[in-house]
Parts: C-alpha cells; sequence; structure tokens
C-alpha cells in the first residue's frame, strides 16, 4: 500500500508542527464560532499505517462504479447547480496522469462549530481531484455526503493489521484519526499565512481542555487462519481435529446441506464425505491489554467444496474436539495452523509466525511493519 509520506515531506511538517506548538501553546482556547465551511485535503501517500486505514484510496474506489451506474450523482460544485454526466468523467479521466481511483488528491467538506470548549463538526461531501498528463489540475466533481452515506454505514473500509476490523468508511472519518491539511476555514484558504492552518488544527483538535466526540475506534481484528491438514505435518492436534470434523459432518449431513453444501452434494448419498481443508475466522478483541477470541465462522472444504459453518450451525452439531467445545478448543491453539488474513490484509505464509506473535506481544497499531 502506498501509505509512506516520502521523508522530505514528513520531515518539513513535523518541523512545521513543533514550530506551530512553539507559539500556541501558551495561548487561550479559539473564541468560539458556529458552524463554519472547513475544507480538508487529504494526500493518499500522507497517511500513516498506524491507523490501518487510507481513505484517499478507499473512498475514490468505494463511490467510482457507482459514479458509471448513474447510482451516485457527482456535480460540479458543492452548489450542486450542475451534475457531471458519466461521458464527461471518463473523458476527464482520460486527460489524467492516473485512473480516478489512484488519484493523489482526495477533499472533505466538513462544517466546524466551537461553543463553550465544546467542538461539534459535520461531514457535508466529498470532492476529487487529479492532474493532467499535460500539465494542470483535474477537477472531477463533488458527491454529497447524504446520497453517500448509507453506503458508507453499510460497507467496512480496507484495512490492514495495524487497523481495526469491522470498521465502517462512515466511523473511519468520524475518528478523524486521519492526516489532513486544513486548505480553507470559513473564506481563509491560508495561501498568505499556512502556519495558521496547522494552528488552528492543533488547538481546536488536540487541545485536551476542548471537548471532542469523535468515534473511538475499537480495539479489534478479524483474524482468518488455516489448520495445517495432517498429511503435511505430523502434529496429534491436527490429527484430532481433522478426524473429529469429519466423523461430525459425516454425522450431521443434514446441516451441511443447509449451510450451503446442498450446492454440491445430495441427502440421498451414502458416500463418505472427506475433509480436505479448515479455515478458521475469528474475531479478536483486546481488554486490558489481553486479547479475547470469538468465532466468527468455520469453513470447511469437503472434497474440495467449500461449506461455511457459522457458530450457530456449530452449535446444532454439537461440536467438541479433545472433550472441549469446538470454540473454547479453537482458541487454545495447541494445533499447527498458518495465518492467512489479518483484516484486510493478507498474511503470506512465511510471516505467518511473525504477525501471530506480533498480535499477542504488540501494540496493535504495531503489528505491520
Amino acid at each position: 500500500m502506498e501509505w509512506k509520506l516520502p521523508v522530505k515531506m514528513r520531515l518539513f511538517k513535523i518541523l512545521l508542527v513543533l514550530a506551530v506548538l512553539g507559539t500556541a501553546c501558551n495561548r487561550n482556547i479559539p473564541r468560539g464560532f458556529d458552524y463554519t465551511p472547513v475544507l480538508l485535503h487529504l494526500d493518499r501517500y500522507d497517511q500513516h499505517d498506524s491507523i490501518g486505514f487510507n481513505l484517499a484510496t478507499a473512498i475514490p474506489k468505494l463511490v467510482y462504479a457507482k459514479i458509471l451506474s448513474g447510482d451516485l450523482a457527482l456535480w460540479n460544485s458543492p452548489d450542486k447547480k450542475v451534475q457531471i454526466n458519466k461521458n464527461v468523467f471518463l473523458e476527464m479521466e482520460k486527460e489524467a496522469r492516473a485512473p480516478f481511483v489512484e488519484s493523489q488528491n482526495f477533499f472533505i467538506h466538513e462544517a466546524w462549530q466551537l461553543f463553550k470548549r465544546q467542538f461539534n463538526f459535520g461531514v457535508l461531501g466529498f470532492s476529487f481531484s487529479g492532474e493532467k498528463k499535460k500539465g494542470g489540475k483535474i477537477h472531477y466533481g463533488y458527491i454529497d455526503a447524504a446520497d453517500v452515506i448509507v453506503l458508507m454505514k453499510e460497507r467496512y473500509i480496507p484495512c490492514n493489521a495495524n487497523g481495526a476490523g469491522y470498521l465502517t468508511y462512515w466511523d473511519a472519518i468520524q475518528s478523524m484519526s486521519f492526516d489532513f491539511n486544513i486548505v480553507q476555514f470559513g473564506d481563509e484558504t491560508f495561501r498568505t499565512n499556512p502556519k495558521a492552518a496547522f494552528e488552528l488544527e492543533h488547538q481546536i483538535l488536540y487541545n485536551d481542555r476542548i471537548k471532542k466526540d469523535f468515534f473511538q475506534i475499537p480495539q479489534v481484528k478479524e483474524i482468518e487462519y488455516r489448520i495445517i491438514h495432517p498429511s503435511i505435518i505430523k502434529n496429534i492436534e491436527n490429527q484430532a481435529t481433522f478426524k473429529a470434523l469429519e466423523d461430525y459432518i459425516n454425522n450431521n449431513k443434514q446441516t451441511i446441506l443447509n449451510a450451503g453444501g446442498d450446492q454440491y452434494f445430495t441427502h440421498l448419498s451414502n458416500e463418505k464425505w472427506n475433509l480436505d481443508q479448515v479455515v478458521v475466522t475469528e474475531s479478536w478483541k483486546k481488554y486490558n491489554n489481553i486479547p479475547f477470541q470469538e468465532l466468527v465462522s468455520v469453513q470447511l472444504f469437503i472434497d474440495k467444496k467449500p461449506v461455511t459453518l457459522k457458530p450457530r450451525q456449530l452449535a446444532e452439531m454439537n461440536v467438541k474436539i479433545r472433550l472441549q467445545g469446538i470454540e473454547e478448543y479453537l482458541s487454545g491453539k495447541s494445533f499447527a495452523f498458518v495465518m492467512q488474513r489479518i483484516n484486510s490484509q493478507e498474511i503470506a505464509s512465511f510471516e505467518s509466525e511473525k504477525y501471530y506473535n506480533a498480535l499477542l506481544n504488540n501494540e496493535w497499531n504495531k503489528i505491520k511493519n
């Protein structure tokens, strides 16, 4: 993922923020203001790995197909007087150096209020821009937040291993944890005094004396791993796991058929089913620095056909391994396994042990190197 800020740019911003802190730390809380239009700029290369997500890359990918299908209105500006049709949009994209979904710059339109030390904000919409092959900027247009809020509240944003599982696009925006620059506040564009934008950001967003109700991203991760087949590794626990599960599926064929197995099998067949592979998905949550595991699903490859069982279906089969319920047994991790995915990030098999140990021992925003 292209999330690393070039060293010179990051160093410049750090130095500028330090300069702002040096001049602003002793100042009073800024005077209150009513809801004021604010424009935030996000650079796809400025976003930190530690938060796990990248709004500047994820949102263009989320809306692109819907813009082309006409399901999502694209306007020439926030006043929404002229709608940009599909053909005009595609012509703009042809002139761009990079496809729309790979554009570097992304903008969020918000309204900010500061009243009696309480900071409030609302999201108004989103703008997209690119660069022309021959030089110059492309302004693709504006999407109203009201037109996309349902989609953003339903969909999970892609997150790497440092981020949170099950985080919606909308909650990611509401967290305000991403890297941005204020490029406009009311009528002020900060062109003659860019330092003032950093000072405003610090005084409002990072001042402990101002109350803020940002979404608190929970410490939760979605983990997927594959239990290694006993034909590959001679491990007594792996043998016990596969034998128990294979016995259960053959003794509860109707449950397997009801779970989607009827796409491949029939209840009329008396042939024994063979278990080829087991893939487990869990939700991990951290309380008091201790990770707790909750079973989400078990995917069984029966005669090379995938069937996914939820905890309710496993309970219906009364699955037990080593006299333990399946969720309790799996949480012990006494068998050999290979991590396949943390959140949206795929894990290479040779890095499985490293990532598993990081989950157990590292801060959860420092899982991915």
